[in-house]
């Protein structure tokens, strides 16, 4: 829908074409009511088995641009086998091009092949290091000693980005004056593609260690940690946001949150952590938490190298950035507490020095310090513009066949 959007408003500003949406709705995980509440389609949805009878009529208001959600599920489909011998029925001067928006680059591209060889397809990924991973597997593929696969002209196949980031209105201003106290983990609750194991590991090894840090009471004989009744800002609490089963441990009980709403709890969260337990996610596959804290106005902790995987949000006033050496949970506190000491003071492995021997690692986090956990509202309405012009630039030259 956010393409259907950035499509719109250019459609709007050169008063030609519509755009048409064929979907099941309503929609999941409460974005059927962010689409109705901002107003992003106002037109009737089209069921989808409408979509290839109306790509069979060629009138003057034939559709002429065609843009699957998710490419990677809807090209493995049997009618896409329709899809392509309606294309080549068409008329030479009434075919229509296909967009594929694309999370991930893995075995379903030998759907694209029949595409490319007629020069009918272009890509679109949801962050950069995606739209690198395509084009080196296209380029691997261009010179393929298959006649067939040789011919499609893989190399020459457009990919472009396009970051899923919707204008979300009435969003909450955190206030600075209390410590951080709400992170989220968003995604599947699977302990493949995110690291829940290692992060709640962590945190109940900090809360043993300075449970009043975190605004807890130490254990004891409880079997979990109990709200400190005497600290006086918010205790930490870890959302996780998602589907499916999570194991929590019971000591966690009281400081881990297992919810499902989606886009009201994101932009309650002070912080995101993404918290990824596969390379995938900063090689070939794109995770949709990166757009969805930022369109939420959620600042995101991050590493220099997921820094340089999501390009797009390669910048201060959306990310919160920890060395590497420095595991989430151990951030986490640093940043509630402002102070990094315990971290600074623990045992470097395998040398009799400490961690903060290492004036490289005490100059990164002196710097995730010094810029802390906040950030204002204005500045990340700021970042989105710039997000927002460049879809729009992608959206005229997709209508452009640019």
């Amino acid at each position: 829908m956010t393409v259907a959007w950035s499509l719109s408003r250019e459609m709007n500003r050169s008063s030609t074409g519509t755009v048409e949406v064929y979907a099941d709705v309503p929609f999941n995980y409460d974005f059927q009511k962010v689409v109705d509440d901002l107003g992003l389609y106002r037109h009737q949805y089209r069921h989808p088995d409408e979509l290839l009878p109306a790509l069979r009529d060629v009138n003057e208001n034939r559709i002429d641009l065609v843009v699957l959600g998710t490419c990677e599920i809807d090209l493995r489909v049997d009618w896409t086998k329709d899809l392509l011998s309606i294309w080549d029925e068409r008329p030479h001067n009434r075919k229509f091009q296909l967009v594929c928006i694309v999370h991930n680059d893995v075995s379903w591209q030998p759907a694209i092949t029949e595409w490319s060889r007629r020069g009918a397809i272009r890509l679109i990924t949801i962050a950069e290091h995606v739209a690198h991973s395509f084009r080196e597997s296209f380029n691997t593929l261009a010179d393929s000693p298959d006649p067939v696969i040789q011919s499609a002209g893989y190399e020459n196949i457009p990919i472009d980005v396009h970051v899923p980031i919707l204008p979300l209105r009435n969003l909450p201003e955190r206030p600075t004056s209390r410590p951080l106290a709400k992170a989220v983990i968003q995604g599947s609750f699977s302990m493949d593609r995110r690291d829940y194991t290692n992060v709640f590991n962590e945190l109940n090894k900090s809360l043993h260690e300075d449970p009043s840090a975190w605004g807890y009471q130490p254990l004891g004989d409880h079997e979990s940690f109990d709200i400190d009744p005497n600290f006086t800002g918010p205790p930490f609490q870890l959302y996780t946001l998602g589907s499916g089963n999570l194991e929590v441990p019971i000591a966690l009980k009281n400081v881990v949150k297992v919810v499902t709403e989606f886009y009201d709890l994101m932009s309650q969260m002070d912080i995101c952590v993404p918290a990824f337990a596969e390379n995938g996610y900063f090689q070939d596959q794109a995770s949709s938490t990166f757009a969805m804290a930022v369109q939420c106005n959620v600042p995101i902790l991050v590493t220099q190298r997921t820094r340089n995987s999501y390009a797009y949000a390669n910048d201060d006033r959306a990310v919160v950035t920890r060395p590497s050496a420095m595991r989430e949970v151990a951030a986490l506190k640093a940043l509630r507490t402002g102070d990094a000491s315990s971290f600074l003071n623990s045992p470097m492995p395998h040398m009799s020095t400490t961690i903060g021997s290492s004036q490289v690692l005490q100059d990164a986090v002196a710097s995730m310090l010094r810029r802390g956990w906040t950030r204002t509202a204005t500045e990340l309405e700021e970042f989105k513009v710039g997000i927002w012009k460049r879809n729009d630039n992608l959206a005229h030259r997709l209508l452009n066949d640019i």
